[in-house]
């Protein structure tokens, strides 16, 4: 007789978690994987989803939309040039591809280049909390997806393809009312370039340089994460950020923008912060573990904006002499750029400068530091020396992998050098993300730990997220990255405070469990 019993959840060891994560690795790989080698975390199965496979169904099933609905596409193309702009006005609506593959269901449009309807719109948000997500946006004139009006907090864009837009893939005008949204797994790519004079309503759409990816003001709390933004130029090299946002007008500034863990390569921009026309911009982010091959133009560009922390980021370029690989202009105060990989030139300044490693001359080019920078693939190689180990610590947590940078000394760039992964995604509810907050991190020598689900990092208790009323306290363990279990912790509320003063520097792993959702977060300890 067997009187082995398995292993309670609290003493499970780190080989179980990695076991785990070997075995949802596996299950990924039927997923959808990105340009950039990302693995795509799967969502949930819809609940009643109103499924579609005719343009007509589609079309119904937004003119009648009612909140909550779920709307599904069947594999295929969906020409909604003739009824576009899709109007979505009701709460918590989702539209989703049934495949994982975003390029099976294909919303179209007139046009790149259309001439017909100049101010081609696709879709149109009045409302918030909207999902989109494994889908194609395509072949539209002017603006694929635009923040056109009401309260359109919550927006979720969940491995969604733009491609081939012809003004911006994304619009926020200044009017946008728009907190807490998230941008994640999406490409973003034109294979078309416009003419330099085009067919327009005005000077400004008639130039061949107005193109973006997403142009975006007077938002708040957004993150933008896990993206690939693929050769978005303009006629003649001056097409505007892969990510731009900026204040135009007075009032109009954009708070607290998070920019991270994405990829750049050949766009004319790459992220904008501000431009010359702003007066305020962007107030509070970060722009931290970014993969960048420059274009024609600007890397990384911030102007009239205040509080930027700049972090990990590499940039690489063809031509390192170039003098405005990152461009700084009239700026604020609080803006801070360190731990850059930079090959060019870093035109002006800002409050604080340091810890960077700038590459200039025309022999970098032909860098041996990166996996492969002709793709994007800007992975250290062992022959980075003056990177690795290199960095300020307590900047940043993770990397461009969103791998801890776990051996208490910091690379320099995004890309921590032979780091491994411990992540648990699980499947992603419609909306909403499951999954452990610590603040702060790196910390010393007390965390907060919250278990809950949001989609922006928001915390919300398990219990109401999930439903759940029973009354089994929720725990999370604490494990060195031998396996070894530190601590346990009885989370009240869904929160817990671990004082690891006991404890050396160096990276643990915070496990936790809702129900049958097992969730794991790194965090590093600097003393």
């Amino acid at each position: 007789m067997n009187t082995m019993r398995p292993y309670p959840y609290e003493y499970m060891n780190l080989r179980a978690v990695i076991v785990l994560l070997m075995l949802w690795l596996v299950h990924a790989a039927s997923g959808y994987t990105t340009w950039d080698g990302k693995a795509v975390p799967p969502m949930a199965d819809p609940v009643n989803p109103v499924i579609c496979s005719t343009f007509v169904q589609l079309y119904m099933a937004v003119r009648t939309q009612v909140p909550g609905r779920v709307i599904v596409l069947k594999p295929g193309t969906y020409d909604i040039a003739a009824v576009a702009p899709l109007r979505l006005d009701s709460p918590n609506v989702t539209i989703r591809g049934l495949s994982d593959d975003p390029s099976a269901a294909a919303l179209v449009g007139g046009g790149f280049e259309n001439c017909a309807n100049l101010e081609e719109e696709l879709i149109n948000l009045y409302t918030r909390n909207t999902t989109i997500a494994n889908l194609t946006i395509t072949e539209c004139r002017c603006n694929a997806l635009k923040f056109q009006g009401g309260v359109n907090d919550q927006t979720v864009l969940h491995n969604v393809r733009f491609l081939n837009v012809g003004e911006r893939m994304i619009k926020g005008p200044g009017t946008t009312n728009a907190a807490q949204c998230s941008i994640r797994y999406c490409h973003f790519e034109d294979t078309k370039v416009p003419s330099a004079t085009r067919c327009g309503s005005d000077a400004t759409d008639s130039d061949g340089n107005y193109i973006a990816g997403m142009d975006i003001m007077h938002a708040t709390a957004w993150v933008v994460h896990d993206c690939v933004f693929r050769n978005i130029r303009g006629s003649s090299g001056g097409g505007r950020g892969g990510i731009f946002f900026w204040g135009g007008s007075p009032g109009n500034a954009n708070t607290d923008m998070i920019v991270e863990r994405n990829t750049f390569i050949g766009c004319d921009r790459a992220i904008s912060y501000g431009n010359p026309s702003g007066t305020n911009c962007v107030n509070g982010g970060f722009i931290r573990n970014n993969f960048i091959v420059r274009g024609a133009g600007i890397g990384i560009e911030m102007e009239n904006s205040t509080n930027i922390k700049i972090y990990n980021n590499t940039l690489y370029s063809t031509d390192p002499t170039y003098s405005r690989a990152v461009y700084f202009s009239n700026n604020f105060t609080g803006n801070e750029f360190r731990n850059n990989i930079i090959f060019g030139n870093i035109s002006g300044s800002v409050t604080t400068i340091s810890n960077n490693l700038s590459r200039t001359s025309s022999s970098d080019a032909t860098t041996n530091w990166f996996v492969n920078r002709t793709n994007a693939d800007l992975h250290l190689t062992s022959n980075a020396t003056a990177a690795i180990n290199s960095g300020a610590p307590g900047l940043v947590s993770g990397d461009w992998d969103g791998h801890g940078r776990i051996d208490g000394q910091c690379d320099i760039g995004a890309d921590e050098f032979n780091s491994v992964g411990v992540q648990d995604w699980g499947a992603l509810s419609v909306g909403s993300d499951a999954g452990i907050s610590v603040m702060p991190n790196p910390f010393n020598p007390t965390v907060v730990i919250s278990v809950g689900i949001n989609a922006v990092g928001a915390y919300c208790p398990p219990s109401l997220a999930l439903g759940e009323t029973g009354n089994t306290p929720l725990q999370a363990i604490i494990y060195n990255t031998n396996g070894r279990i530190i601590a346990g912790l009885v989370l009240h509320n869904g929160q817990a405070t671990w004082d690891a003063s006991a404890q050396p520097s160096g990276a643990y792993v915070v496990r936790a469990q809702i129900g049958a959702k097992n969730l794991t977060k790194v965090i590093t300890l600097v003393k």
